[in-house]
């Protein structure tokens, strides 16, 4: 009848009308706005480097094999490694750091050829002089020339902190005690005498070449008795003993 025909009118309106929700379901195959009643739309996309507007995207994963990504901290170089097998078309390695596992920075990139289905190993040498942290976190970012993207596992480094190599001669000492140490650059180093109280008897400020320095320190003064040598510098602390004997 009339009335039903009506109503289904109604219901056909207000399901063409409802928002559209996908990629380029807006008007005239924009992001923003409805899309026409009968329009043809593009209901997901399909790469991980495009716009995530529809919550149907799905990003491609990669199909790499990660057979190993290692490295090892020299001077102040980290020198990474890693190996894998590819089964698509790689465009590009991106060396990610981070210094609390938590955020990651893009340090470089690695653009070798790589060959489908085969074994290879590709390396990337960063530089950490400026950075003072004990531990350094990289992960690996693989990017394929199609979109997809997979990221290897976490490489932790961890810094040793060796101290400045001191010696000092004679020990025992009596009228004076030389002190002899290598520092990689020029610095201002404090050479402090503590006795066995805890009293500072000498402070003598020295300005310390790049190489190897020798600094005499005199000992006419002080009494026989076991004694703590200080160095310091702006970035370390040494402590020493020196006994003083008459």
């Amino acid at each position: 009848d009339g009335d039903g025909l009506d109503n289904r009118f109604d219901s056909l309106t207000s399901v063409t009308n409802i928002k559209g929700t996908s990629y380029r379901m807006g008007t005239g195959g924009t992001f923003t706005g409805d899309a026409a009643p009968g329009s043809r739309t593009t209901v997901q996309r399909k790469f991980a480097w495009q716009s995530d507007r529809d919550w149907r995207f799905a990003g491609i994963v990669l199909p790499v094999q990660f057979l190993s990504f290692t490295g090892v901290h020299q001077n102040n170089n980290v020198i990474l490694n890693w190996k894998i097998i590819a089964e698509q078309e790689i465009d590009r390695f991106e060396i990610e750091r981070s210094l609390d596992n938590s955020v990651y920075t893009k340090v470089g990139i690695v653009t070798d050829a790589v060959k489908l289905n085969e074994e290879q190993n590709f390396g990337f040498t960063d530089n950490i002089s400026a950075i003072s942290n004990e531990i350094i976190y990289y992960r690996l970012k693989v990017i394929g020339k199609a979109g997809g993207i997979k990221y290897s596992n976490i490489f932790i480094v961890r810094r040793v902190q060796t101290q400045t190599p001191v010696t000092i001669m004679p020990n025992p000492a009596n009228s004076y005690v030389n002190v002899n140490l290598y520092t990689d650059k020029n610095i201002q180093a404090s050479f402090i005498l503590i006795d066995k109280i805890g009293s500072k008897v000498l402070n003598q400020k020295e300005n310390l070449t790049k190489g190897f320095n020798n600094i005499t320190l005199n000992l006419d003064r002080l009494s026989e008795g076991v004694y703590a040598i200080i160095i310091e510098t702006a970035s370390e602390r040494i402590v020493k003993q020196l006994i003083i004997i008459r």
